[in-house]
């Protein structure tokens, strides 16, 4: 009985709503014969930072935000889209579970993608992949997460300033000692979100470390785990 008058309550409600009988709810006609996702926004941070701020509120925690990352044999100009519908500038590049570089937005509209196109090797751009053009984890810069901790915002413009680049890894030691990268800081973010920028203290680049052909790490330690930075 209560099956009838379910069945005969669908069908006064479909033919007043027609939408009902293709499970579409909107009010609104399909002009599409597919829908896509959002975009995703990116996490938020203070909007506005001070000198004497906290290193913290510069940093893009990866145990709190998803890494944003990228496959190495990703074509530039696609990466270069995904970085604009994700709304960010630099994303990191794995292979499997390790974190293998960082590519920029910089990187691909700059003057490297225009130097390897250059190459003989080469015959299209639509061939430069990002690990062509990416710096590679041995190159990259990075900062202890136990110096971050203890770090103000005009801290991190010395060390920026001193090493020449606009993004920093924050990397700290597992209980196996691999090194796992622990958050990411752009250098032009920073700028954007300062009150004022002039009358920062003159504080020594301590704490980070210009990698090496070993990328800073010890003898025989693995690159970081793409699966920590989450």
């Amino acid at each position: 009985m209560l099956v009838g008058l379910f069945v005969k309550a669908f069908r006064f409600i479909a033919a007043e709503y027609p939408m009902f009988m293709n499970n579409d709810f909107s009010e609104q006609p399909k002009i599409h014969t597919g829908g896509v996702l959002p975009i995703r926004r990116p996490a938020e941070h203070p909007r506005e930072l001070k000198p004497k701020d906290p290193a913290l509120h510069a940093m893009t925690d990866f145990t709190r935000t998803f890494a944003i990352t990228v496959a190495p044999d990703r074509q530039i100009d696609a990466a270069l889209s995904d970085m604009a519908r994700l709304g960010v500038r630099a994303m990191l590049v794995v292979r499997g579970d390790n974190v293998i570089g960082l590519i920029t937005s910089y990187d691909i509209e700059g003057p490297r993608s225009v130097r390897f196109a250059q190459r003989p090797d080469v015959i299209r751009r639509e061939e430069i992949r990002v690990g062509d053009i990416m710096t590679a984890w041995e190159d990259l810069p990075t900062l202890d997460w136990s110096t971050v901790q203890t770090t103000r915002i005009a801290d991190l413009l010395e060390i920026f300033a001193g090493v020449g680049v606009m993004h920093l890894l924050v990397v700290e030691s597992d209980a196996r000692g691999a090194e796992v990268v622990r958050g990411l800081i752009s250098r032009s973010r920073i700028e954007r979100q300062l009150r004022r920028a002039q009358g920062l203290p003159q504080i020594a680049a301590k704490g980070v470390h210009q990698t090496t052909q070993n990328g800073g790490r010890p003898p025989g330690a693995q690159p970081a785990p793409a699966s920590s930075a989450k």
